[in-house]
Formats: C-alpha cells, structure tokens, sequence
C-alpha cells in the first residue's frame, strides 16, 4: 500500500494509474479524508450508458421526478384511459 498526496498524485498520475494495476494507492487528503485508486471492470456492458444523452435523459428525468412532475397511473385501467 502507497499513501500520497493529493498534489503528488496530480504530478504523477500515469505512474499512480500504472502503479494501481498492481498495488493499493491510497491518497491522503488533509488528516480525516482518504481516498483509495485502483482499476476496476468496465462499469457497465451495455453501451446504453456511453452515450451522454441518455445520461442526460435519465438526470432530466430524475429531476422532474424530485420537482413533482410525474403522474401517478391507476393500475385498474388501462395505459391508454390513464394517459387522456
């Protein structure tokens, strides 16, 4: 395990990201922060979430969500009588 700073990391980077393939790099910020880097998978396989818009879409669509902007539908009926 490798404790740096903040500063040493921008300085280095590429060395840390190569160094994290292998070992643990934790950096330190201040006395009560800590922060580890190491490489990980691929988040996600569907390309669904590469592409900027749809993230966009879906933050929108939170949003609106939290602002009240949704309708609730009436499992009795149909999409079709909840949407008119």
């Amino acid at each position: 395990m490798i404790v740096i700073s903040p500063s040493e990391l921008r300085g280095n980077l590429k060395k840390y990201l190569d160094m994290a393939e292998k070992e643990r790099i934790v950096i330190q910020r201040g006395k009560k922060e800590t922060f580890e880097l190491r490489k990980t998978e691929l988040i996600s396989e569907d390309s669904f979430f590469d592409n900027p818009k749809n993230i966009e879409a879906i933050e929108e669509g939170i949003a609106d969500v939290k602002a009240g902007k949704y309708q609730t539908l009436d499992p009795n009926k149909s999409i079709w009588e909840n949407i008119s």
